[in-house]
């Protein structure tokens, strides 16, 4: 039976935890939350295009030349790899089958001649000269051993696992393998590669529709890099194998354990808990109701806790921020602490602290907050009254709130351009004038296909913000880096290409400070404030349960305020009172039935009607309420084909989406505002 072999994707799955090789075979019926998140991931990064693109470095026209297996059955995918590699000669296969024992994968690409196999694995990182999969440890008891970058390592385990099933399948063969990634360090010779590979998905299944007849000489140097990696799967088949068992196992006894478990729907508990349970994607957030919860599981029987204590906030809610390497949480776990109101001040307090003045919070004191009302159960927040008073007399209105949506990537929108270089294509921008009067003051989208926007961005955020007077608020640090990406960018360019670049360049140095990759320094006239750091020094709540992403914040403090509370219950927002550019109602943006979260109160992309019109069946990006769904919908805008309605429709919701996170921002200084008597 099919669900018996043990694949590649369910290897690099028990590679994580061996556990999840239990829980994500879906006869067992466990919640899983990542099901689409793959495929959202490569859309928005152009993995889809890239590996299409790859199959143009082996055939001259794969499409013509027939080099893909399109067939999921394994039996069939199995009989036509067999056919195509009987044929004779040099031959080229895109998702060829390999069967051993209980073993089974499905290749990107091979280039098979005489008794010479080279598997090529594709992905869509990056590569640049910097790039080392084997790194030797230079100082410390493990000096001068060499060890798998850990940021490569799930790839290059895929692949050492793909060129062990074919060797073993194909004794008489001698076997290459070779990793496929995104080149940084080539520009794009031609305009509008990324629009040669669309996206079509139906029946949850990814079709890329090629550009009719082309071929490789029309794609110009093409921006990938094929790396040999056969050292490194030397190094993995003689080393023992890092994975959360009792006890080492070299890589071949790892597979046979793990596909004799897996064949048996046999349960390898873990030997570990860690902060890596707190992105396990086998969580149910109704347990116990509904589908079985592979994390709750794992609590009990590794912790030892039962359901009344996993109602209770666990040790993976503290906050790790501003630690650097050193993880607080798996220090905590490592000594048996797991539940949050377990934890003290023994796992973060630190010789060099210095106390802060008053009541401002630093990092050991907002996790000494955050256990006392976690152990207390107490919802009131942590406010300090004094230093956001003083906060209000150093920081001057108007008071101008930015928020960015941007994406990098695969595969360059026009010639000369770089694989992953930064794109800015949307921000949002609210003003709160001294009397704290609102309004929605501008915006920018860029929508059509294959345009670079960056600098048509920068000249519109330059008309809004360059001289004004007041207070720029960004949230975190993503908007500076952004801006830095920018100005890096545009110092490549020639005057002649952007006869603004010192003028752009300006207003970058204006609001924004330098990164450390950045070959120019300044000092800013006018740097955005980062509103993120005033929330960590000024403000807690238990209701955001350890995050203090704006997303957990705003309901956070929309719980904790009474004002904002009575204020955008009713419909204030889009009227006169408080004008709005995308909202052509009034809207209420806190509603007792969405949770008191104003992004659940964002409209439905699609109503009924537009899905039955647009044949829309894919849930994958039905709604638009986070960074994430509006990376993935301007991808969507950029690789799929639609109608010019269905685009509109997501042009909507991008602007709406990005209209509230500045909201939001307004939300939260409103609050500080009103609780200081402003």
């Amino acid at each position: 039976m099919n669900y018996q072999y043990l694949t590649k994707s369910r290897f690099k799955l028990a590679l994580e935890c061996p556990t999840k090789l239990y829980y994500g075979t879906r006869f067992n019926d466990y919640a899983d939350q990542n099901i689409d998140d793959a495929f959202l991931i490569a859309l928005a990064e152009g993995g889809y295009q890239v590996g299409e693109l790859a199959k143009y470095l082996f055939s001259n026209d794969p499409i013509t030349d027939d080099i893909t297996i399109e067939e999921l059955d394994y039996d069939i995918a199995l009989t036509k790899t067999e056919l195509k590699r009987n044929a004779g000669g040099r031959v080229v296969i895109a998702e060829a089958a390999f069967k051993y024992e209980n073993l089974f994968i499905r290749t990107d690409l091979i280039v098979e001649e005489n008794n010479r196999i080279d598997l090529y694995e594709v992905k869509a990182k990056s590569w640049d000269n910097t790039v080392e999969f084997l790194k030797t440890i230079k100082k410390g008891e493990r000096k001068g051993e060499i060890k798998i970058d850990p940021n490569w390592q799930p790839y290059l385990y895929d692949i050492a696992f793909q060129k062990y099933v074919i060797e073993k399948s194909n004794p008489g063969k001698k076997v290459f393998a070779h990793i496929v990634l995104a080149n940084k360090t080539q520009e794009a010779t031609i305009d509008g590669l990324n629009q040669l590979f669309k996206i079509n998905r139906v029946n949850n299944r990814v079709q890329i529709k090629v550009q009719d007849g082309l071929t490789k000489n029309d794609l110009g140097i093409i921006p990938l890099k094929v790396v040999n990696v056969d050292p490194v799967c030397d190094w993995v088949y003689s080393n023992p194998v890092k994975i959360d068992l009792e006890y080492e196992l070299m890589f071949e006894e790892l597979v046979d354990f793990l596909s004799n478990k897996f064949a048996q729907n046999e349960r390898i508990w873990s030997n570990c808990l860690g902060k890596k349970c707190k992105d396990c994607q086998f969580f149910n957030p109704n347990y116990p109701q509904g589908q079985r919860s592979g994390f709750h599981e794992c609590w009990k029987q590794i912790a030892k806790l039962d359901d009344e204590d996993l109602t209770q906030p666990l040790i993976l809610e503290l906050w790790g921020g501003k630690t650097g390497a050193t993880s607080i949480v798996g220090n905590a776990i490592n000594q048996g602490v797991y539940k949050l109101s377990n934890a003290t001040e023994s796992l973060y307090l630190t010789d060099s602290r210095v106390t802060p003045e008053g009541d401002t919070l630093d990092a050991t004191k907002r996790r000494t907050v955050q256990i006392t009302k976690s152990r207390n159960q107490d919802f009131s927040p942590y406010i300090d009254i004094q230093g956001l008073t003083e906060l209000f007399e150093v920081l001057p209105a108007p008071y101008h709130f930015i928020d960015f949506e941007t994406t990098a990537v695969a595969l360059p929108f026009h010639s000369g351009r770089k694989p992953y270089e930064a794109i800015a294509f949307q921000y949002s921008y609210h003003i709160m004038d001294e009397l704290g009067n609102i309004r929605h003051q501008n915006q920018y989208l860029s929508f059509e296909k294959g345009v670079f926007p960056n600098y048509d961005f920068l000249r519109s955020l330059r008309n809004d913000l360059s001289g004004v007077h007041g207070t720029i608020f960004r949230y975190h640090q993503h908007e500076n880096s952004y801006l830095n990406h920018l100005y890096k960018q545009l110092i490549r360019e020639d005057l002649s290409t952007v006869e603004d670049k010192e003028d752009l360049m300006a207003f970058i140095r204006e609001i924004s400070t330098p990164t450390n990759d950045n070959p120019d320094r300044w000092e800013p006239t006018n740097n955005m404030v980062d509103l993120y750091e005033l929330v960590l020094s000024y403000f807690y709540s238990l209701y955001a349960k350890g995050s203090n992403s704006i997303k957990d914040i705003l309901p956070a403090v929309i719980k904790s305020s009474e004002y904002i509370r009575t204020k955008y219950s009713q419909p204030v927002y889009a009227t006169p009172q408080i004008p709005s550019l995308n909202f052509a109602e009034p809207h209420i943006w806190i509603q007792e039935e969405k949770g008191l979260n104003p992004y659940k109160t964002l409209p439905d992309l699609f109503s009924d009607i537009d899905k039955v019109r647009f044949d829309i069946s894919d849930s994958s990006i039905m709604e638009l309420n986070n960074g994430g769904a509006a990376m993935t919908a301007y991808a969507y805008l950029q690789f799929t084909d639609m109608p010019a309605e269905q685009r509109e429709l997501y042009k909507e919701g991008l602007l709406r989406y990005c209209e509230l996170d500045t909201m939001a921002m307004i939300m939260i200084w409103e609050y500080w505002r009103n609780l200081i008597g402003k």
